[in-house]
């Protein structure tokens, strides 16, 4: 026999044989065989018929149908036959096949769940021709996921039965309620890929990304900047086209950074096009349909903890907000591309100037355009900065007297919106921080710091809001690349508890 991996498990496959000897399958085993038959792609499960646990007057026989081994015969109002179960992947519809055979037809049998109480199908057997005149029959059945045990009830006999198949209809992709729930608290790779600051290199972003992994971090959002000059050159051919180099040097970089994030163990990979300015600034809505249809089909054979943000903050670069009506069609365009080639994949909309909270009402008063509210693979977006500035070096001290209401308050006006409009929408924080940089060296504020704890551990993971802290290396510098490794305990304080500067709260480091 010979050995072939599904998941990370190891499978037996027979290979193929006149006479396969009849036995009790193990619950997947029987999917295992189906994958055999069709070298791993296959999303069918194939249940031989003479592979049954239990059965009552049924004969079994060799059988002349393609591939050879053995069919079930000699069938009479009563017989049943049972199986072991296997273990269906979603809940939904599946294609019932059935491979029949009957000399005079007008036989019948139930499909049902083994022991019977319940019937998935009552199916009609036609004349064939032949008691070895094969004919498949397909009709359509609901059942739920995971492990199911079928049986088949005989209600009219003289017919044979060679196997029968459940090809599904259904979707087992993670939605992106799902992913939500598993991507817990994340960090940006920020200033590496979007702007000139950091190393736009695979080898600086793995230096980061193991840190944060090393400590519970599970996404990573990674800002790139396409359609403008960045380190020299645009990762695009024209910029009034969209369409990607795609031997762009960079490109080669970012493809290694996603790659190498997504072999990691529950890791997710947001990525954006995230400085667009002339884009936004002249409304180049073909622009951004071509770009996302380029980079949905380079990116097209990844895994689904690939996550793709159509366009970061959209606005002017006068700082004013894109028009809705503008934002909406751009992103209509952009997301019908990504659907063309990639119906599953996790897409992330978000509003129309700096991903505040309270955009998504005005932006989004409808779904149209992005799934008409059917869309389970689309999440929100929005980024939580509440109270602080950092519009340029104004912030002052950081002592603000903040409460907790300035923490959760955006939350709940976003998720008001994700419960309304968004029809129960997940919701992603994918940038939050203060740029404590632009007045200290060092971080030491306990004001800042608890409200690093507050925010994701005490309100966000509580509401079910995944979270990307924004780190640059720079005024917001939680991870240094120069050292490779973290300048402050602020990933500690993220996950709900770090070592504070003294008792107090406005801390000498504060001011």
């Amino acid at each position: 026999m010979k050995i072939v991996k599904f998941g990370l498990m190891q499978r037996l496959c027979w290979p193929h044989r006149p006479h396969r000897p009849a036995i009790a399958l193990r619950t997947g085993a029987l999917m295992a065989l189906a994958l055999c038959a069709t070298g791993l792609k296959a999303a069918a499960i194939t249940v031989q018929a003479e592979g049954y646990a239990y059965m009552n007057g049924i004969v079994v026989e060799p059988t002349q149908d393609t591939g050879g081994g053995k069919d079930v015969t000699g069938t009479d109002p009563g017989d049943w036959l049972s199986y072991a179960a296997v273990n269906l992947p979603c809940a939904g519809t599946y294609a019932f096949k059935a491979r029949v055979a009957s000399k005079n037809g007008g036989g019948t049998f139930n499909f049902e769940k083994a022991g019977g109480g319940t019937t998935y199908a009552q199916v009609k057997v036609p004349r064939t021709g032949g008691k070895q005149a094969w004919k498949t029959i397909v009709q359509d059945v609901t059942l739920g996921a995971g492990d199911q045990a079928f049986g088949v009830a005989v209600t009219q006999g003289g017919w044979s039965l060679n196997w029968f198949r459940l090809v599904p209809k259904c979707s087992s992709a993670e939605t992106a309620q799902t992913a939500a729930k598993n991507m817990h608290q994340g960090f940006n790779l920020g200033n590496m890929f979007d702007v000139t600051q950091n190393p736009p290199n695979f080898q600086a972003a793995k230096a980061k990304i193991d840190a944060y992994y090393a400590q519970g971090f599970r996404n990573v959002r990674i800002p790139i900047t396409w359609t403008e000059v960045t380190n020299g050159s645009m990762l695009v051919n024209n910029a009034l086209v969209g369409d990607v180099n795609r031997s762009h040097p960079r490109l080669g970089e970012i493809k290694q950074t996603v790659d190498y994030a997504l072999s990691l163990s529950g890791m997710y990979v947001v990525i954006n096009a995230h400085h667009e300015s002339a884009l936004k600034d002249n409304n180049r809505a073909s622009v951004l349909e071509r770009l996302w249809a380029d980079i949905a089909d380079i990116f097209k054979d990844r895994g689904q903890h690939l996550i793709f943000e159509i366009l970061n903050e959209p606005h002017l670069s006068n700082g004013s907000a894109m028009p809705p009506a503008n934002l909406r069609n751009m992103t209509a365009l952009a997301y019908a591309k990504i659907r063309a080639v990639s119906p599953q994949r996790i897409v992330v909309i978000g509003g129309n100037q700096w991903f505040g909270a309270g955009e998504m009402a005005q932006t989004w008063p409808d779904l149209n355009g992005v799934g008409n509210g059917n869309d389970a693979y689309l999440m929100a977006e929005f980024h939580h900065y509440n109270p602080w500035s950092f519009n340029g070096d104004n912030q002052g001290d950081y002592a603000d007297n903040w409460t907790d209401a300035d923490v959760y308050n955006p939350m709940d006006t976003m998720l008001g919106w994700a419960n309304s409009t968004g029809r129960g929408m997940p919701v992603y924080i994918g940038e939050w921080g203060t740029g404590w940089g632009s007045r200290y060296q060092v971080m030491q504020c306990n004001n800042i710091r608890l409200w690093y704890q507050k925010l994701d551990h005490q309100y966000a993971s509580v509401k079910g809001m995944p979270t990307a802290v924004w780190d640059d290396g720079g005024w917001f510098k939680i991870f240094d690349h120069g050292s490779n490794s973290f300048a402050n305990n602020l990933y500690q304080c993220i996950s709900g508890s770090c070592a504070w500067d003294g008792g107090e709260r406005f801390n000498s480091a504060c001011y």
